[in-house]
């Protein structure tokens, strides 16, 4: 059984809702990563303009293509995904508000060829070979680091380090990769 897309919020969505709930807040992006053909973005959320911690993250990653959104905008449309995954990633998204992947990440799912069967559909206790990390795992890594005084920017330095990979970041690991920071953060 496939995914259907009208489940999934749009970051618009996600947008109108962030900023009713924080009309005082700010949002910075940053392009950490890019090479002509891929590019990662980080984006940090702020409850009121002048706070010096962000509430939340949110990274992505996108491969220009040959067809598709990506072919024109792959750099717009990686920093519109950070954004709807800091936004999954604050308190807002905790009240009710559907999955925490946005529509858009799911028809990036759908360009590459997947074709998700809902959780309650896979065996229990199966994790998929290449499946990306559970929210619980990356909750618990987030609770390792907070625990051993990391920061996020130590955090994403760790994880780097530990996958041998400058594109490695939290929020796309898959669940061997994050079993294997768990390891290393215990």
């Amino acid at each position: 059984m496939g995914f259907d897309l009208s489940n999934y919020e749009t970051v618009e969505q996600r947008l109108v809702r962030f900023w009713t709930a924080y009309p005082d807040a700010r949002i910075e992006t940053c392009m950490m990563n890019y090479d002509g053909d891929s590019c990662i973005f980080r984006a940090e959320l702020y409850r009121h303009a002048d706070d010096a911690k962000p509430m939340s993250v949110g990274y992505a990653h996108e491969i220009h293509s040959d067809r598709g959104v990506n072919s024109t905008s792959f750099v717009e449309n990686c920093e519109t995904s950070a954004l709807g995954r800091a936004i999954s990633n604050c308190p807002i998204q905790s009240q009710g508000n559907g999955p925490r992947p946005s529509r858009q990440e799911m028809e990036k799912v759908a360009r590459l060829g997947g074709n998700l069967a809902p959780v309650t559909d896979r065996p229990a206790g199966h994790t998929p070979s290449g499946a990306f990390a559970t929210p619980k795992q990356l909750g618990y890594i987030k609770k390792l680091a907070k625990d051993a005084g990391l920061d996020d920017l130590r955090l994403l330095e760790l994880i780097q380090r530990t996958l041998n990979s400058d594109e490695a970041v939290l929020e796309l690991l898959k669940s061997h990769e994050a079993s294997a920071i768990i390891e290393v953060l215990k």
